[in-house]
């Protein structure tokens, strides 16, 4: 059988959105792989930065000194022939090499103008290359998975589906000292939202919310660069009184925040998944989400809908408005389903 190679430079980066897709793939399938002859490799651009990952006990790690554009042009894809390997991109990164199977998450940058010209164009040529050279593509959302084929004309049966978890959730112990940074935040008594202030999140969405309810209490945690609202909304949204903004926050202080609020809220206009809600379901708190890209699709009958462009929303009406129980949303959406799914599949490529 052929080595594996999996890409794991993105678990230099902090733990969140993809790299926590990563992670718990990575972490779990090392279980999986005892005693099924499996030769999978987790490598990795050594450029100084620690790859946070555990020991693994059945994935050997491999460090390959590079620079940053090297490493993907010529590095990994040299040591991918030297050991006729097959490659796996779990972090959407693509090489041109046709004995690879790729994710892509989401391909926003070709559906919204909210990226820099020059990364649009990597990405542009990052998809295309995925197009003509992955022998099969994963995406995680039949949203995405519709408009991976529409803009790239990829056939959709190239194209399957590998979705997030949320177990990550049962690993900490909510650290409940976040609170002390946020004086004027009552437990049960806050709106709670997590995620950058990049465009497609619409966090302006919030902002304008709160102003029209000065009588409730709204914490926005992940990005604290107002500027990402523009100079215009970073100034009005400075100066409304009632959102706090904590900044980064790690997985035990949104645990806290999630157990602790009155409402989750997730007003973003594209999502290729959207952990998040997720995470709050599994927390027990109530989700508000946009009625907007694979949201409805993902969480069903167990959020509240609203329209992402209604700042004048009741959201006590809102959540009033009876829901589903979350248990099926949970047990569909699995970290250990997703790795047994990528044992499965790595069997497959292995015999390529």
């Amino acid at each position: 059988m052929n080595p594996i190679i999996i890409n794991g430079t993105v678990l230099c980066d902090p733990i969140t959105g993809i790299p926590r897709y990563v992670y718990e793939v990575v972490t779990r399938l090392d279980k999986l792989l005892e005693g099924s002859g499996l030769d999978v490799r987790l490598c990795y651009r050594d450029d100084g930065r620690p790859l946070q990952v555990p020991p693994l006990k059945n994935i050997r790690v491999v460090p390959l000194k590079a620079i940053k554009y090297s490493y993907n042009l010529f590095v990994l894809p040299r040591y991918l022939r030297r050991n006729h390997a097959f490659y796996v991109g779990l972090a959407s990164d693509m090489l041109m090499t046709h004995r690879s199977v790729v994710v892509l998450h989401d391909i926003r940058p070709l559906v919204m103008d909210t990226d820099r010209g020059f990364f649009r164009f990597k990405f542009w040529f990052h998809c295309l290359s995925t197009k003509h050279f992955a022998q099969r593509v994963y995406t995680v959302s039949e949203d995405q998975r519709q408009l991976i084929h529409h803009k790239l004309d990829i056939p959709l049966d190239k194209i399957g589906l590998t979705y997030n978890g949320w177990e990550h959730m049962d690993r900490v112990e909510p650290d409940e000292s976040i609170f002390d940074k946020l004086p004027g935040v009552t437990k049960k008594e806050y709106y709670y939202a997590l995620g950058s202030l990049a465009g497609h999140k619409n966090f302006r969405w919030i902002r304008e919310v709160a102003a029209r309810n000065p009588d409730k209490t709204f914490v926005v945690a992940g990005g604290k660069d107002l500027a990402a609202f523009g100079r215009e909304e970073a100034d009005a949204a400075q100066n409304t009184e009632n959102i706090f903004y904590p900044g980064y926050v790690t997985d035990a202080q949104n645990k806290a925040l999630m157990q602790n609020c009155k409402a989750f809220l997730h007003p973003a206009v594209f999502e290729g998944f959207g952990i998040p809600p997720l995470e709050a379901l599994s927390q027990g708190a109530p989700i508000a989400v946009a009625r907007a890209s694979c949201l409805p699709e993902l969480y069903g009958d167990t959020a509240h809908y609203f329209d992402p462009y209604d700042y004048d929303v009741d959201l006590d009406a809102l959540l009033a408005e009876p829901v589903a129980p979350p248990d099926k949303v949970l047990e569909k959406y699995s970290w250990d389903k997703t790795a047994a799914f990528w044992l499965e599949e790595l069997k497959r490529c292995a015999q390529l």
